[in-house]
């Protein structure tokens, strides 16, 4: 039975990743046979096509179709911030800010933006994840394999060391999670910072690769696939996708007149429980948002341990 398609989100531009950052094709130059081209160019439709139709339902039920959220807050947000990480805590907003040689961790009151604190890194490092677990923030680093515990006063406490690259960071209240930008996440330990185990993020055997920033929000694991306005709903369990948030809408109340770069993409989650709220930001954006969403039912947790992979 044939399946109209009912895209969720607009399609996006097709991106070569170069050095952490993103060159259109269309501007790439190639040395392949034209035959050879021709293959990649139907593929890069395919990618398109899929991504554009959405997808269907998996065989156990959970929705991968769009998730419906409301804008409550519309905040000021220091342009001058490549944002990384959020963490939220009591009205506070912690924020890491990378680029080589600017990388920085911001305490900002969230009700008037004004920085309260604020440490730089150092200037070999470009700072990139943060998780608030207990009373500690867990920075990573990029290529560096760095990674960093500050406490609430953002005092350096210690350092740990990790394998691969480090980009988004997130803490379940057990363990830290992070991504690397492939389909794979880790968790840690967050004493010792040793890996645990690993899950990969699909929707039946398809990979989703990109995993950015990442956060924790009523049971899901949200992660923002780089280069896009999208973030998927992860069972952090099994890596099962379990729906999307489409935030493309929320360019549009991004001051007008103000060409953003190509790199000032979608960056920053933070999970307010009390008053369940998830803000959301963009490296060198103008705005703060702070979403309330219909979140989907919770997935069911993991036995501790039980997915070593």
């Amino acid at each position: 039975m044939s399946r109209r398609c009912n895209a969720h989100f607009p399609v996006v531009n097709i991106y070569l990743k170069i050095n952490k950052k993103a060159t259109p094709l269309s501007g790439a130059t190639f040395s392949h046979p034209p035959d050879r081209m021709k293959k990649f160019a139907a593929l890069c439709v395919l990618v398109v096509q899929f991504l554009a139709c959405g997808m269907p339902a998996n065989a156990d039920g959970y929705s991968v179709s769009a998730v419906s959220y409301e804008v409550l807050r519309e905040l000021p947000h220091d342009s001058k911030r490549f944002t990384q990480g959020l963490a939220f805590r009591e009205g506070r907003m912690f924020e890491s800010s990378g680029l080589y040689a600017q990388s920085a961790l911001f305490e900002t009151r969230l009700s008037d933006q004004q920085t309260l604190n604020q440490v730089a890194l150092p200037r070999q490092v470009f700072a990139e994840g943060l998780a608030l677990h207990g009373e500690r923030l867990h920075l990573l680093s990029w290529r560096e394999q760095r990674g960093f515990v500050f406490g609430l006063d953002l005092q350096l406490l210690s350092e740990f060391r990790f394998e691969g690259e480090g980009w988004g960071l997130a803490s379940d209240g057990r363990q830290l999670v992070r991504s690397d930008g492939s389909s794979w996440l880790t968790f840690m330990d967050p004493e010792t910072h040793r890996d645990l185990r690993r899950v990969q993020v699909h929707h039946g055997d398809r990979p989703i690769a990109q995993l950015n920033e990442l956060e924790f929000a009523r049971g899901w694991l949200l992660a923002n696939l780089w280069y896009s306005d999208q973030v998927a709903l992860v069972n952090p369990a099994d890596g099962r996708l379990g729906g999307w948030l489409d935030l493309k809408p929320l360019r549009q109340r991004l001051p007008q007149g103000r060409e953003l770069p190509q790199e000032a993409v979608l960056n920053g989650l933070a999970y307010d429980a009390e008053h369940d709220l998830l803000y959301v930001t963009g490296k060198w954006w103008p705005r703060m948002f702070g979403l309330r969403v219909d979140w989907p039912a919770a997935p069911a947790p993991a036995a501790a341990g039980s997915i070593d992979q």
